[in-house]
C-alpha cells in the first residue's frame, strides 16, 4: 500500500479554463489501480484537493487537482496501467488479454472497458 497525499500550498490548474489556484474547497482520497510490483497487487491512496475556480468565467465552479503522471480526469487506473491494459487488449483481445493480465496480476475481467 502506497499513502500519499498533494501539497497543501503548491497552485493547481482549474481542469476547466488552466486558471491557477490555491483556495482549497476540500479534499478526498481516490484509489487508482497501479500495475503490480514483484507479483503483488499495488493498492494506492492518494488525497487530493478539491478546489474552487477564481475565474468567475469559467463553467466549472470546482474541480480537483491531478498529479502528473499517476492521475488523469475520470480514470480508475494510473496511466502505466491503462496502457498495459489497452495493449493486451489490442494483441490479445477479449478473454486473451484478461487471462494474459490475471498472470501478471492484473484482475479484469475480458469486458473490461480499456
Amino acid at each position: 500500500m502506497v499513502r500519499a497525499r498533494t501539497r497543501a500550498r503548491a497552485p493547481a490548474g482549474c481542469t476547466g479554463c488552466g486558471t491557477l489556484s490555491e483556495w482549497v474547497h476540500s479534499r478526498y482520497e481516490r484509489r487508482p489501480a497501479d500495475h503490480p510490483m514483484g507479483g503483488r497487487e499495488v493498492r494506492i491512496d492518494l488525497s487530493v484537493r478539491r478546489l474552487y475556480c477564481e475565474n468567475p468565467a469559467c463553467p466549472k465552479q470546482t474541480c480537483a487537482e491531478q498529479v502528473p503522471g499517476l492521475t488523469i480526469r475520470y480514470q480508475r487506473r494510473t496511466p502505466l496501467l491503462q496502457q498495459m491494459v489497452e495493449a493486451a487488449g489490442i494483441l490479445l483481445a477479449g478473454r486473451g488479454g484478461a487471462r494474459m493480465l490475471r498472470v501478471i496480476g492484473v484482475a479484469l475481467s475480458r469486458c473490461s472497458p480499456s
